[in-house]
């Protein structure tokens, strides 16, 4: 299924989308010292969809947890969702995606990355960075999912130092997005997206003496 216009994204309402994210990420932090991964994340996402009134054929927006489903893990009629959580590194905002290993070469695998798993209109990502302090910091971002295209992407073999043997490929496109797939990791393809891409939705902040705080106050 082609991913919707870009316009259909930039309408959708992230201002309320975003106040409602807030709401839940504070609320998991207080829950859990544990960071958001990307189970939680999608959820939130799927409760924050559904409270916004949005259906998918008639009914709530779908999530299937846990599918492990390539491409999309939300629907609903207005936007298919690969939501991800993700880090900042240098410029970019890094996140990982399917695995490649049913595909016997790379001219397959980029056919899929452009085909059937580009089966989304949206990346959701959220990216998480610890302070010194112990502040930690939820950033998210909206990136089309046409940003990545890997047929028109420059490519090259990854190749180990210690024997020659092939490691797996590294693409690069013209606007900086990068992509590795990595044979180690059944051949799992890593996208790195250049931040001035990428649109930040909100931002959270949850100081170290709030992560997991109401635990302890609903035992009194």
């Amino acid at each position: 299924m082609p991913a919707k216009p870009l316009l259909v994204t930039r309408k959708f309402d992230w201002k309320t989308f975003f106040a409602k994210t807030e709401k839940l990420i504070k609320f998991a932090s207080l829950s859990s010292i544990a960071p958001l991964d990307s189970t939680r994340w999608e959820e939130i996402v799927f409760h924050v969809m559904k409270n916004m009134g949005e259906k998918y054929k008639g009914g709530d927006p779908r999530w299937v947890a846990g599918s492990h489903a390539p491409g999309a893990d939300i629907w609903t009629d207005r936007l298919e969702i690969s939501a991800k959580s993700g880090k900042l590194v240098k410029g970019f905002l890094c996140i990982s995606s399917y695995r490649l290993t049913r595909f016997s070469d790379l001219k397959a695998m980029k056919e899929f990355i452009d085909g059937n798993g580009k089966n989304f209109d949206v990346y959701l990502c959220c990216a998480r960075t610890e302070g010194r302090d112990g502040m930690r910091n939820y950033k998210v971002f909206s990136v089309p999912a046409g940003i990545v295209e890997a047929r028109k992407m420059k490519w090259g073999e990854r190749i180990s130092k210690k024997n020659g043997s092939s490691m797996g490929w590294h693409g690069r496109a013209q606007n900086g997005v990068e992509v590795d797939i990595h044979k180690s990791m059944s051949s799992q393809l890593w996208i790195k997206i250049p931040l001035r891409l990428c649109t930040q939705v909100g931002e959270v902040t949850i100081a170290k003496n709030l992560q997991g705080s109401a635990l302890s106050k609903i035992l009194n």
